[in-house]
C-alpha cells in the first residue's frame, strides 16, 4: 500500500504541475479610468497676499536640541544648516519686543525676527511695510 500511495501522490503532483492555465480569448480588456484630482490654480490672477509676522528667536543650532524642542509653543525652522527655535507669532514688532523682554532672563540671546511668508527678513525691511 505504501508504493501505491507514493505512486498516487506522484501522479497528483505531475498532473497538477502540467495543468495549463485556460485563458479566455476574445475578451475585451477594460482599462481603469484614472481621474485627475489635482486642483488647477491660476497663479497669475491670484491675489498676492504677503503675510508679515514677528517672532522671538531663542536659539540657532547645528544639531537639534531635545530640551528646546520640548519648550511649550516652540516652533522649529530648518534654515540653511541650522535648526532655529522661535517662540510666539505676533502681528506687531512692539508685541514681539514686549514678549522678548519677558523671556530674556531665561533666553539671554533671544531677539525679534521678522518673517514674511515664512522667510526671515530684516526688522528694518519689516518696519517699512
Amino acid at each position: 500500500m505504501n508504493k501505491i500511495t507514493t505512486l498516487l501522490l506522484f501522479l497528483v503532483l505531475v498532473i497538477s504541475c502540467t495543468k495549463k492555465e485556460i485563458k479566455p480569448e476574445n475578451k475585451e480588456v477594460i482599462e481603469p479610468v484614472v481621474k485627475d484630482t489635482t486642483e488647477q490654480v491660476d497663479f497669475e490672477n491670484q491675489e498676492k497676499v504677503s503675510e508679515l509676522v514677528f517672532t522671538v528667536q531663542i536659539a540657532a543650532l547645528r544639531k537639534t536640541n531635545e530640551s528646546l524642542s520640548n519648550v511649550n509653543n516652540v516652533t522649529k525652522y530648518q534654515e540653511d544648516s541650522l535648526t532655529k527655535y522661535r517662540l510666539g507669532t505676533f502681528d506687531t514688532y512692539k508685541e514681539a519686543r514686549e514678549y522678548r523682554l519677558k523671556i530674556r532672563k531665561t533666553y539671554k540671546g533671544a531677539f525679534v525676527q521678522a518673517l514674511k511668508n515664512g522667510f526671515p527678513i530684516s526688522i528694518t525691511e519689516a518696519l517699512q511695510q
